[in-house]
């Protein structure tokens, strides 16, 4: 505190130091009030594989109920959690559509709207659901009612929701993108990607930018305030097939047809952190709260821990026909689960240690030990949330909502810009030094008062009558010219028959006695008389 100029300023760094310094005893505090840690699974050999009836037999009956299939016969499904983990969204390509809360098992709706539906997401919470239909794109309640029919979200493919900023992002066939601003019912940002049908896509928890994967290889990334993407990665040497991003927004992983499934860094570098060969390129894939990533592909499932760390893999960490799966799977997987149908979509549970599939004959819930947050801000999101809570909460959130002009992909949200206080520092030391800045004063814009009998509004009436005047002394002298010129009735005689003493008074008489027999043009320019012939 020796370089700090006065003893005021050697005080409020004082207090600030003392305010970090209790800020970090309260959280070492707070941590040790939630010992809660994340579970895990330790395997004898690396070539065993952990089934779900295995890890049945040794959960409590709580975690059973979370294991169980549902079969449809209106797949392939899409699936969707709700942000705070407890309810449960699912679209069949046949039109086939539900909500329950999957932990209860209570249904909250069951339609079947007669029509191909793409994909299913939740708005900021679970009263609201987003369908994307072959047609339009509609809006349900919890009851199963249509509440809105968006008409200009046509051939929609793929959905993405921004809970932070209220934005729903619509990717269509044509390879059109939308920003819908769920909030107020606006489409903010729409423009072509000029990249064909946008089937592969995710978004950045992290600064809210949507990745697009394309057939040429390249995961692009867009903002709502760019017409082009701000990043462009050649990831593959052929068309991307799957992409996903974690929850810190540090790990990008993608997956090809060529196989090959990448872990890249978007901290600075972009660089290649991993490349696993896979049996099968996968489909579909999910980052967990806790970095677990799920692949699908064919028929299987896997689970990878701390992807990012595996570095090169070949052929030969693929094992030959696993038991209990059927097929070739890669070695250093977390969990292996084999399904009977293909797998169209995975998705793990907010705070739960569950992975959601979606398959072309339903959807099962699987078991993934660790994949979920232990602890849980309620303030941020809470599974257990009465309905007083989560109205409380909705207008909270519409209050904190973040402007779409805000998305980058450096946010700026949640750190200081010291930009902004060395400019403060500035100011103070200037006004120290008796230096005050000229501060200009503000334009104040007063709303217009009904009424007449304004001064402004008689001063006005005051200076039309005064031109017009002006006016008709101007036209009755042109005029007289115009009679001298061909010897017609000159003007003074116009006045002794009786209309007035002023050219004035004349004006008034015959205004009051004709209106509009002449236009203003008339009377500027007054019109010469036919010759005689």
């Amino acid at each position: 505190m020796t370089g700090l100029p006065t003893r005021f300023h050697r005080k409020k760094v004082s207090q600030q130091f003392k305010k970090s310094k209790f800020a970090a005893s309260q959280a070492s505090k707070l941590v040790s009030l939630n010992p809660e840690r994340a579970g895990y699974i330790e395997k004898e050999y690396e070539d065993e594989v952990v089934t779900q009836d295995l890890i049945r037999k040794n959960v409590d009956l709580g975690s059973i109920s979370k294991q169980f299939d549902l079969k449809s016969k209106f797949g392939p499904y899409n699936i969707d959690y709700s942000r705070n983990g407890r309810f449960l969204a699912l679209c069949g390509k046949r039109g086939h559509t539900a909500a329950f809360d999957w932990l209860s098992k209570k249904l909250l709706f069951e339609i079947n709207v007669n029509e191909e539906c793409r994909d299913v997401k939740f708005l900021h919470q679970e009263t609201m659901v987003a369908v994307a239909q072959k047609n339009y794109t509609y809006v349900y309640d919890n009851q199963g009612v249509e509440i809105h029919c968006l008409k200009r979200l046509a051939g929609i493919r793929r959905l993405e929701f921004l809970p932070y900023h209220f934005l729903l992002i619509a990717m269509a066939d044509n390879g059109f993108m939308y920003y819908l601003d769920a909030s107020v019912g606006e489409i903010v940002a729409s423009y072509p990607t000029h990249r064909g049908s946008l089937s592969v896509v995710c978004q950045n928890p992290s600064n809210a930018t949507i990745l697009t994967g394309h057939t040429t290889g390249c995961v692009s990334m867009w903002i709502p305030t760019e017409k082009t993407p701000v990043i462009k990665m050649l990831c593959h040497n052929s068309g991307v097939r799957s992409i996903s991003v974690d929850r810190t927004g540090q790990y990008l992983a993608t997956c090809g047809l060529d196989r090959y499934l990448k872990i890249w860094d978007l901290r600075s570098t972009q660089e290649c952190l991993s490349n696993i060969t896979l049996p099968t390129p996968a489909i579909t894939m999910s980052y967990s709260q806790t970095g677990l990533l799920a692949l699908g592909s064919s028929t299987t499932v896997q689970i990878l821990k701390d992807p990012f760390s595996l570095g090169e893999s070949t052929v030969k960490d693929l094992s030959d026909i696993a038991p209990g799966v059927h097929k070739r799977v890669f070695r250093k997987a977390y969990l292996t689960h084999n399904l009977l149908r293909p797998v169209h979509c995975v998705a793990f549970a907010p705070f739960e240690d569950v992975l959601g599939v979606g398959t072309s004959g339903g959807f099962s819930s699987l078991l993934c030990p660790g994949a979920g947050e232990p602890n849980f801000d309620a303030l941020e999101e809470n599974p257990f949330a009465s309905t007083r809570y989560r109205q409380e909460r909705e207008v909270r959130r519409l209050l904190d909502k973040i402007p779409y002009t805000m998305i980058s992909v450096d946010s700026m949200l949640n750190k200081v810009r010291r930009e902004d206080i060395v400019d403060e520092w500035e100011k103070k030391k200037a006004a120290l030094m008796g230096d005050i800045p000229a501060v200009p004063m503000p334009k104040v814009n007063r709303n217009k008062k009904k009424g007449r009998s304004k001064a402004g509004k008689i001063e006005k009436r005051k200076q039309v009558t005064r031109f017009n005047r002006k006016m008709f002394e101007v036209s009755n002298l042109m005029r007289v010219k115009m009679e001298k010129a061909n010897k017609l009735k000159p003007i003074e005689k116009m006045q002794e028959e009786g209309k007035g003493n002023l050219p004035s008074d004349a004006l008034i008489v015959k205004q009051r006695s004709k209106k509009l027999t002449k236009s203003a043009l008339d009377v500027l320019i007054p019109r010469r008389p036919p010759n005689p012939l």
